[in-house]
């Protein structure tokens, strides 16, 4: 079975290229969702869910059933009873009997929203030579070997699944002389350590994913692959670099991976792929690397970008050449490494030219070293930001007013070791002071700051919604604001703050636990 979501209607859709596959009774394959990993069942049923028409062509009854439908991942394989019983669970069915569920299953068969799923058990004698699109499992691989597939000639979308207790660890040197026309390609969750020489002829791939393999490094000849739209190493712990000369890759749109083994360092020419729109991780470079620049250039980057080796940034001009600002990304994830000097200024300047477009949703700060923080990250016009971590700010003295930002739902302050004093400033500054601070945060949690002393300057009215307070590792604070107009609050959480202490002054606090342990006794600001 294989999940397939429509390009219309009124779903809310991920961003994804989609493999256009004829349509036939054989299995029909497609990427939804990139984020999302090939989970298939071990029964391996036989429908799957696919999707090329709008759904303003459907009748209105079925749109609950095929959004329903759109949340399947890529690969996902269901028996018919299964996905009923998924649907009657989220009470889709207004009169549910037995003929309401087979007319609905049958209606989305019709209009191929499901689809029959072909699924081979070990036996592939019986498939004809010109099938052109194949899902087979690790045990049946092992039974029949790769040699087997080399007669299907035509074959376009190739998934290799894994069974547990079954490992699929090399590929025939010669397998992709013959498979020419393949497409697709998955060997995620396989225990694939390379891919031979001869995968270079694939010409025409345009989607690999060699998610969760130990495989250690990628042929050289990857790079000759000029149609190849997405790439994905998702948790490849054991892959050590990337090919020099990647940049070829210029029809590359979604490029996903997160680790880079022993070298954390990328080569040059990532810059040369314009047509990116998912790059996951960047690796800064030094003088013989990656330099950030590259990103300059890739202004149809959406998503999350995570921008790793921050201390690189040689200069603010270089940052400010990147224009993070002309991308639309919805996360940005900045971090230096932990361990190293620190030119405080200079980091303060970088941090300033890297500021994202106002689409931004989600933003972490980790190990960064500069004395302050730019003044974008408190202008309310970031009206979607709803995440907030700060990691790691060693030198950071004060705060900004972060309760400026309007749509902010959880805030996290970790390990500002020179921070001595939370006060006003943290909720407004001083041009206005008629707005409710906070007016949409729900989590706060504050810890590992070894100089706090003092936090204030609440006033009524802010905080509105804050539902959860954690502090931790405060071993110096001992004044808190009046809890007590925090009429939202539902859990306080206290563990290694020795200095604060108790009475019933915030009884109104459903839960609160003082060193892990739920407390009866309340605290006293």
């Amino acid at each position: 079975m294989v999940p397939r979501r429509r390009k219309a209607g009124k779903l809310k859709q991920p961003k994804s290229e989609t493999i256009q596959c004829p349509k036939g009774d054989q299995l029909e394959l497609a990427q939804v969702n990139l984020d999302k990993d090939v989970s298939p069942s071990a029964s391996s049923p036989p429908f799957a869910i696919h999707s090329e028409r709008s759904t303003a062509e459907q009748h209105v009854d079925l749109l609950p059933f095929i959004s329903h439908c759109s949340l399947f991942p890529l690969g996902y394989e269901f028996s018919k009873q299964e996905l009923i019983s998924l649907w009657a669970a989220q009470d889709l069915f207004t009169a549910s009997s037995r003929q309401v569920e087979n007319q609905v299953f049958a209606s989305l068969l019709s209009d191929e929203v499901v689809l029959p799923s072909r699924v081979f058990d070990g036996d592939i004698d019986g498939v004809p030579d010109d099938v052109k699109h194949l899902s087979i499992d690790a045990k049946s691989i092992k039974h029949v070997g790769f040699e087997s597939l080399e007669r299907f000639r035509n074959l376009e979308t190739l998934f290799v699944t894994p069974t547990p207790g079954f490992y699929v660890d090399q590929v025939p040197r010669d397998l992709f002389l013959r498979l020419k026309h393949l497409r697709a390609l998955n060997f995620s969750g396989s225990h694939i350590l390379e891919l031979p020489s001869s995968f270079g002829n694939l010409k025409l791939l345009r989607y690999l994913d060699l998610s969760y393999t130990p495989i250690k490094r990628l042929p050289d000849s990857i790079v000759s692959l000029s149609n190849l739209q997405t790439l994905r190493l998702k948790n490849c712990f054991k892959l050590d670099g990337l090919p020099e000369k990647i940049g070829k890759l210029t029809s590359l749109k979604h490029f996903v991976f997160d680790i880079l083994g022993r070298s954390g360092s990328m080569p040059h020419g990532i810059g040369n792929l314009t047509s990116l729109q998912t790059l996951s991780n960047f690796f800064v470079g030094t003088d013989d690397g990656c330099r950030i620049v590259e990103l300059k250039d890739l202004v149809d980057l959406t998503g999350s970008l995570c921008i790793l080796s921050m201390e690189n940034v040689s200069s603010f001009e270089e940052a400010r050449e990147v224009d993070l600002s002309n991308k639309k990304l919805v996360g940005l994830y900045l971090r230096w490494s932990t361990y190293r000097e620190c030119d405080a200024v200079k980091e303060e300047q970088i941090l300033q030219y890297l500021k994202p477009s106002l689409d931004l949703e989600e933003l972490e700060i980790a190990s960064y070293g500069g004395f302050k923080l730019p003044n974008w990250f408190s202008d309310p016009s970031y009206v979607h930001l709803v995440d907030m971590k700060l990691y790691n700010c060693m030198n950071c003295e004060c705060l900004l007013p972060i309760g400026k930002l309007p749509a902010l739902r959880f805030l996290l302050i970790d390990g500002m070791d020179k921070l001595e004093r939370i006060d006003e400033h943290f909720c407004r500054d001083g041009e206005d002071q008629q707005y409710h601070a906070f007016p949409k945060l729900e989590n706060l949690t504050i810890q590992y700051m070894r100089q706090l002393k003092e936090w204030t300057g609440i006033q009524n009215g802010d905080f509105p919604w804050l539902n959860k307070l954690q502090i931790t590792f405060c071993p110096e604070l001992h004044s808190l604001p009046v809890l007590s107009s925090l009429d939202s609050l539902k859990r306080l959480e206290l563990s290694c703050c020795p200095n604060i202490k108790y009475s019933r002054e915030i009884a109104h606090v459903p839960n609160v636990f003082i060193d892990g342990k739920k407390s009866l006794v309340h605290l006293k600001s």
